[in-house]
């Protein structure tokens, strides 16, 4: 197996572009919540203007929200071209290459989603606007894991996984590595849903509780393997679950109001859009958060399986070696 090397710029690189998304979707977030998506009705122009010469600092808040968005829009783009050039400089590995590929093209595509919602005036395509953009985010995040030096290191010396009931690395860990990221992001489905169309808050509710006790059932599952690489994540995944039900509830008052209380809700109201812009930023991080976590459990059982695989090739050779007592 080829050991990975770590390459500084290419690491620090992936992680800017993932931390310059992080102000792009919450600005991006916050048009969604206060319906600022279609201050323009042109795009890539911003009202007939070159959008790098556009004046847009004096605007009213819907223009300098979505103008805002656009531009981070190409920062974030110039930053995924520049990804990729010091990829083919210094990376040697094919995988992280088409990784840093997948990254611009996705980035490409998410920039024509977003034009296209605008021009065509649709709340589906901002829908899939919003979806793609987190899964884009995630890709980015997935880049800079493993560009870092810890996955590096893991794989030089991998922590040994437990083995199920079954004789597999993990036991029943690996399917949920498969599930969790899977409830996550229809979850996150419905939260878009709801978001852009208005309906179905009482299966997006509901389900953030099945969402919890899959990752509950994950966090215990990490404990008991013992490895720090594991349980760190799994950790942040079930802190993260909890304030995002909270965030949820917070959005729902707001939105909603609680009568038996005497709070009345308040169309517009600043609590409101910044309820409701957090908890799409943290379905995100969520989203991500639970991604990253199940790659990580995935490496570590190919890992194993990989040096069990090279131990019994060893102990093969060995054992068919001549015995030097029996050719005396």
């Amino acid at each position: 197996m080829n050991q990975q090397q770590y390459h500084p710029w290419l690491f620090k690189l992936a992680l800017a572009t993932a931390i310059a998304t992080l102000p792009l979707m919450i600005v991006g977030g916050h048009v969604t919540t206060e319906g600022y998506g279609m201050a323009f009705p042109d795009w890539p122009t911003s009202d007939g203007q070159n959008m790098l010469t556009y004046s847009w600092l004096d605007r009213a808040a819907d223009k300098f929200y979505e103008h805002g968005h656009r531009l981070l829009g190409m920062l974030v783009g110039f930053l995924s071209i520049a990804l990729v050039i010091v990829a083919f400089k210094v990376e040697q590995k094919k995988w992280i290459k088409s990784v840093c590929i997948a990254v611009l093209v996705c980035v490409i595509i998410q920039g024509i989603l977003g034009g296209t919602r605008v021009t065509e005036n649709s709340k589906a395509l901002a829908m899939a606007h919003g979806l793609f953009g987190a899964c884009v985010f995630t890709l980015m995040a997935f880049l800079a894991m493993v560009t870092g030096k810890r996955w590096i290191e893991i794989g030089n010396d991998p922590p040994e996984l437990p083995v199920g009931p079954r004789g597999l690395p993990y036991g029943y860990g690996l399917r949920l590595a498969i599930y969790v990221p899977l409830v996550v992001l229809f979850q996150y489905f419905l939260g878009g849903f709801l978001r852009h169309f208005q309906k179905g808050l009482h299966p997006h509710m509901s389900f953030a509780f099945v969402v919890l006790i899959f990752v509950i059932i994950e966090f215990r599952s990490a404990r008991k393997s013992e490895i720090k690489w594991l349980k760190r994540p799994a950790m942040g995944m079930l802190h993260i679950s909890i304030f995002q039900i909270l965030l949820g509830f917070g959005a729902w008052i707001t939105k909603y109001g609680l009568p038996a209380a005497g709070f009345v809700a308040t169309a517009g109201s600043w609590e409101q859009s910044i309820f409701r812009t957090a908890h799409l930023i943290t379905g995100i991080l969520f989203l991500m958060t639970a991604t990253l976590y199940s790659i990580r459990v995935f490496r570590l059982s190919w890992l194993n399986k990989y040096i069990n695989a090279q131990s019994e090739q060893t102990l093969s050779a060995t054992d068919s070696l001549p015995n030097s007592e029996g050719n005396a």
